[in-house]
């Protein structure tokens, strides 16, 4: 594994100290335990350790959710997980009750890149803009290679005051416009030069949102051979070099309002 590499990895690694993965049993949400899972990890991934930078996968949490939050009447929540690891963490949502063997088992439809000399930080953010009529479980769950962690949140409904107690509001969905909030994004993407990454942008939004980036020059990117800003509004950076160093920005906006979200891009020296 490449030096300069690595001095990376346990600079990053060490700076999670910190974060400390506060978990949340699924199913009893009055105890604050350790819910981070980590897989066994899968015979036939032992072959390819040859070709990885790292020997194991490895996924922390930098931010865990909060383990309970109350809705204001009216007003949209924001749920945000954030975690780092080994080649590209990717992060899912669940919501309601879910036994820890299925989520054990639990597989994503989203599409992984396998990119085994990188290291990523991720952040997403889980909206709920509807009024719950009741409490609600919304869980976390990180994976990268053979390692899963997840974490939950319960979010209790607005309550109204009457003479006669507390009336649960009845669920109802928002309408009308709302502004743009990054809702998927990476904080950090390192690896090697000559690489290919992708940057994740994605966006929710009433109406639809526009979706530009901006380089670690504080320009706006135009498509190139190396630079596209994807249908998605991903940015995809091909042959990655080491002057691609630096934030890029990915810009949001629509009739409502606009958000951004930087993304740091470290690419990393090839052994010889």
């Amino acid at each position: 594994m490449n030096l300069n590499l690595c001095a990376i990895a346990l600079l990053l690694f060490g700076s999670l100290s910190g974060a400390q993965s506060r978990a949340v049993d699924i199913v009893d949400d009055s105890n604050d335990v350790d819910n981070s899972i980590e897989t066994e990890e899968a015979p036939q991934s032992q072959s390819k350790h040859h070709n990885r930078a790292f020997e194991d996968d490895w996924l922390k949490f930098t931010k865990t959710p909060p383990t309970k939050m109350q809705q204001a009447p009216g007003a949209t929540l924001e749920i945000a997980c954030e975690m780092m690891g080994s080649q590209v963490p990717s992060i899912q949502w669940i919501v309601g009750h879910m036994p820890l063997s299925e989520i054990d088992n639990l597989e994503s439809n989203s599409i992984t890149e396998y990119a085994p000399s990188a290291i990523v930080r991720v952040r997403s953010v889980h909206i709920v803009d509807h009024m719950l009529s009741e409490p609600r479980i919304y869980t976390c769950i990180g994976r990268t290679g053979s390692k899963t962690i997840y974490a939950s949140t319960v979010v209790h409904p607005a309550h109204a005051d009457q003479e006669l107690g507390s009336l649960i509001v009845p669920e109802k969905q928002y309408q009308g416009p709302q502004k743009p909030r990054i809702i998927y994004t990476e904080k950090t993407h390192l690896d090697l030069m000559g690489s290919t990454i992708m940057l994740p942008c994605k966006v929710h939004a009433r109406p639809h949102a526009k979706i530009t980036w901006r380089n670690n020059e504080d320009k706006e990117i135009v498509q190139s051979h190396r630079f596209k800003v994807l249908p998605t509004g991903d940015l995809l950076i091909a042959d990655l070099k080491w002057e691609d160093m630096g934030n890029y920005k990915c810009i949001a906006h629509n009739a409502v309002g606009r958000d951004s979200a930087d993304t740091f891009v470290y690419p990393v020296l090839k052994e010889d």
